[in-house]
C-alpha cells in the first residue's frame, strides 16, 4: 500500500508514524492549527490507496478536520490521528494528549461548537472518552467501497 513518508510538508510540520499497516495508520503531530490540514492530507492519501469513493473520502476528511480542530482547541502539546479500515467501516480516532485549556464558551456561538454535531450526523457511531492524558474521540463511518486486495 503506498503511503506518504513521514516528514515535513510545505508548512514545515512534521508528523510521526506511530503505527502503519495495510489497513491501519496512526500519526502524531503538534496540536497546532497547521497540523489539521497536514494530517488530513496524509489520511487522504491512505483513503486513495484503500479505494474509498469520493463521498466516503470527503466525509472522512470532514470528520478528521472537525475532530483535529477540537484537539487543537482543547488539548496541549501533541495530538494523534488514527485511521483504520475495518471491513465495511472506517474508524477515525483522535486523541488530544492534554487537559482542556480553554472554555468552549469563548467566541461566537454561531461559529463554534458545531463540530461534534457535524461528526455525529456523518458517523454511524461516535464515542468520546476521557483518558489519563486527555480525550479520545472515535467516529465510525459506514463504507460502501469494497476493500482493495492490498488493504485486506
Amino acid at each position: 500500500m503506498p503511503v506518504a513518508a513521514p516528514g515535513p510538508d510545505r508548512g514545515g510540520l512534521r508528523s510521526t508514524y506511530v503505527t502503519r499497516s495495510a489497513s491501519r495508520i496512526t500519526l502524531c503531530a503538534p496540536a497546532q492549527p497547521q497540523s489539521v490540514g497536514h494530517l488530513r492530507k496524509r489520511a487522504s492519501m491512505i483513503f486513495s490507496a484503500w479505494m474509498l469513493n469520493t463521498d466516503e473520502t470527503q466525509a472522512a476528511e470532514l470528520v478528521i478536520s472537525e475532530l483535529l480542530t477540537n484537539a487543537v482547541e482543547h488539548g496541549h502539546d501533541k495530538m494523534t490521528l488514527g485511521v483504520a479500515r475495518t471491513g465495511s467501516a472506517l474508524e477515525i480516532t483522535v486523541a488530544d494528549h492534554g487537559q482542556a485549556a480553554r472554555s468552549t464558551s469563548l467566541g461566537d456561538p454561531d461559529e463554534h461548537g458545531r463540530g461534534l454535531a457535524i461528526v455525529a450526523a456523518i458517523a454511524q457511531d461516535l464515542s468520546i472518552d476521557k483518558t489519563a492524558g486527555g480525550w479520545r474521540t472515535l467516529a465510525r463511518i459506514a463504507l460502501q467501497s469494497p476493500m482493495s486486495d492490498s488493504a485486506a
